[in-house]
């Protein structure tokens, strides 16, 4: 768990890398869920761990800070058709909001989430096609970059996470 002071340089980050003024620098850490590869079909309920990316595999949700691609938080052990969005159910985040989130902080997440008082996801259409919501999934998704960096850096360097 960052402290105060991790959680300020991210907000600092957020202030000078995207732009983010007021309210919307309270959002200090992304999450996002990948998928962990099995080499083949698992004999016990094996068609639960079919995936959308038609392969067999583990939902990983990662709770990550954008500036230095440090994971803060995880859930694991879900079956690859598990939805991000159930998944992310059981992180830190969700289950200890209040010792996770102080005032009003709040996760990143894609468009997989819900809206809730400490998650703020992309815009879905038809929303995101508004004008000022393009303008904002612009913005996050310059964000989201980093995400996606977290997770090529963690398959990476564990080249396990590609294939069990």
């Amino acid at each position: 768990m960052p402290t105060a002071e991790e959680k300020e340089l991210e907000k600092v980050w957020m202030d000078n890398r995207v732009g983010f003024r007021g309210l919307w620098r309270e959002g200090w850490v992304m999450y996002d869920g990948t998928i962990v590869v099995l080499y083949t079909k698992p004999g016990l309920n094996g068609d639960a761990y079919f995936t959308w990316k038609s392969n067999y595999g583990l939902n990983l949700q990662i709770g990550n800070l954008p500036s230095n691609l440090c994971i803060v938080d995880y859930a694991h052990g879900f079956t690859g058709s598990a939805h991000d969005a159930s998944a992310f159910e059981h992180t830190a985040a969700v289950r200890h909001t209040d010792w996770f989130f102080q005032g009003d902080e709040f996760a990143w997440v894609d468009s997989a989430y819900p809206v809730t008082p400490c998650t703020i996801p992309v815009h879905k259409r038809p929303a995101a096609l508004l004008a000022e919501n393009t303008i904002f999934n612009s913005a996050v998704a310059n964000l989201w970059v980093w995400s996606e960096h977290c997770m090529g850096a963690l398959k990476g360097r564990w080249q396990c996470l590609r294939g069990l």
